[in-house]
């Protein structure tokens, strides 16, 4: 059915259709502004949760029930915007791992400076999840580079991309959450 009434003004023009008629069902409002009976119909059920409206009679399937307005028109405390002003959601960052993970998978090959400016990891994790990632043989160090200030760094490559999550670390090697597997470090492995 097309919609001939905006968005933000058919509570409003439900309302008052509502409260010029001494009972109503959903079908009648949402006939009366041609759109859609099942936006009247959550809207009076805001409207029943609110005692602004009480049920009258429970008809058939098909006709629908009816309602009868309970308080003035200019009593209503429910907000007719269609979209209020949201609260701003939290951004997931996720954590310093993640993040650090998320680097290594996108750029492949990488640096610490690189992840150091990606990510909110300190430099002491950086160097730990780098270690633990080298020992389980995820990463390997490709070779030495100067960086932009002329340092030698050490430049790291990505061998095993084990998915989107990263590898949580464990005390003898590395938790896959992505296939759900143990992998343990290479001279506890050899051994």
């Amino acid at each position: 059915m097309p919609t001939s009434v905006s968005q933000g003004s058919f509570k409003h023009q439900a309302w008052g259709l509502m409260c010029s008629r001494q009972t109503f069902s959903c079908r009648e409002i949402a006939q009366a502004l041609n759109i859609n009976s099942n936006k009247i119909a959550g809207f009076a059920r805001t409207l029943l949760r609110g005692k602004a409206i009480e049920l009258v009679d429970r008809r058939t399937q098909y006709k629908g029930a009816l309602y009868r307005v309970c308080i003035a028109r200019s009593e209503l405390s429910i907000p007719l915007q269609i979209n209020p002003k949201r609260k701003e959601r939290r951004k997931k960052k996720g954590t310093r791992s993640q993040q650090i993970w998320n680097t290594i998978r996108i750029n492949r090959s990488f640096n610490v400076e690189l992840i150091e400016t990606t990510t909110d990891a300190s430099l002491t994790l950086i160097h730990s999840y780098l270690w633990q990632l080298e020992q389980c043989g995820v990463i390997r160090k490709q070779g030495r580079f100067l960086n932009s200030i002329g340092y030698s760094c050490w430049k790291y490559v990505l061998i095993k991309d084990l998915g989107r999550l990263y590898p949580t670390t464990q005390p003898q090697g590395m938790w896959d959450q992505n296939s759900g597997t143990f992998i343990p470090y290479k001279e506890l492995s050899d051994e």
